[in-house]
């Protein structure tokens, strides 16, 4: 299917390399509803063309996806929900996995914002 795609995404290291650079692979399917709903669906896959490497921690990201909706009032903008569940991996103590997400979520709705502009057009 057109709107069905394998992703490969690799994360950079944090915390001066305390934190080790991830790798997910995804099966991602993105489908379009009337009224300008826009979903996508995933979750981690095995995938012989993206074999696990020394250089990364395969992480795993548990059914996920985003919801986008137009606000009826401005169809130039929406709402997003957000639904992740991921595994990371390794072994990452807690405080620091929760003082790395936030900054993670915002850099994450910011690709979301550029990657629906794209879609759109």
């Amino acid at each position: 299917m057109e709107d069905t795609v394998i992703c490969h995404c690799i994360t950079h290291s944090f915390g001066k390399g305390i934190i080790s650079p991830r790798e997910f692979v995804d099966l991602i399917h993105v489908r379009r509803y009337d009224a300008g709903v826009i979903t996508t669906n995933s979750i981690s896959l095995e995938y012989d063309k993206c074999p696990v490497t020394s250089s990364h921690v395969r992480g795993f990201n548990n059914p996920c996806g985003y919801v986008c909706t137009p606000l009826p009032e401005n169809p130039a903008h929406c709402t997003l929900g957000v639904y992740i569940q991921p595994e990371l991996g390794g072994l990452l103590p807690r405080s620091l996995v929760e003082s790395a997400i936030p900054n993670n979520i915002v850099s994450l709705i910011t690709d979301v914002r550029e990657g629906l502009k794209t879609l759109l057009q």
